[in-house]
């Protein structure tokens, strides 16, 4: 939280000294009724994914692609409204063009303020169960203690989880397919592991 609150100061810094520097028609780019619009529309795009208790991480994650979304669709919509308009002319259609375009500036910063940093744990997290599997020996034992599995052992979330991972996704794969972060998968898997009496993600396939 403390991390997003500075790159979001560091951005907002950044971009009043580009203004100071572009002159007046750079102010042109903050626009409030279109940043409204904007988080309006990236709040619209969340609730389907909202659950409760839901951790900041995972809320981070949802708002950061809904974010990109949210500006691809109202700068269309922008667009779309100025092509229309009738009798406009070329020099006025590229100026209006301009600041139709303004959403997916909006949608790139909030990318990049909300965008989760890539740390050595995540990579050795990534990395471990490729080694398992390598690893791993295929035998008849293997097969038989995937049979004995008692999935109704897990949680509703820890399903899709264990569905994921037996499928050969990493934790980065299995958070943005359940639009979820990486610790959350990380505990996921730690209580599946524990549940199941398994030792290795191969033993889920």
């Amino acid at each position: 939280m403390k991390r997003t609150i500075k790159k979001l100061a560091a951005i907002v810094l950044y971009m009043i000294l580009l203004c100071c520097l572009l002159k007046t028609e750079a102010l042109l780019l903050f626009s409030p009724r279109h940043i409204g619009m904007f988080l309006a529309g990236c709040i619209i795009l969340c609730i389907p994914y909202l659950e409760k208790e839901m951790r900041w991480e995972d809320v981070k994650t949802i708002f950061r692609k809904n974010a990109i979304i949210a500006g691809y669709l109202e700068t269309f919509m922008l667009i779309f409204v100025s092509m229309i308009q009738k009798r406009i002319l070329w020099e006025a259609m590229m100026a209006e063009l301009a600041l139709d375009i303004r959403p997916l500036f909006y949608g790139f910063v909030c990318y990049v303020i909300l965008k989760e940093e890539s740390h050595p744990q995540i990579q050795e997290d990534k990395e471990k169960p490729m080694e398992e599997d390598r690893n791993a020996e295929v035998g008849a034992d293997k097969k038989e203690k995937k049979r004995e599995l008692d999935l109704s052992k897990l949680t509703r979330a820890e399903k899709q989880v264990a569905e994921l991972a037996g499928r050969g996704l990493t934790n980065r794969e299995i958070g943005e397919e359940l639009c979820i972060s990486e610790a959350t998968v990380k505990k996921h898997m730690s209580n599946i592991f524990e549940k199941l009496e398994i030792d290795s993600r191969r033993e889920l396939r």
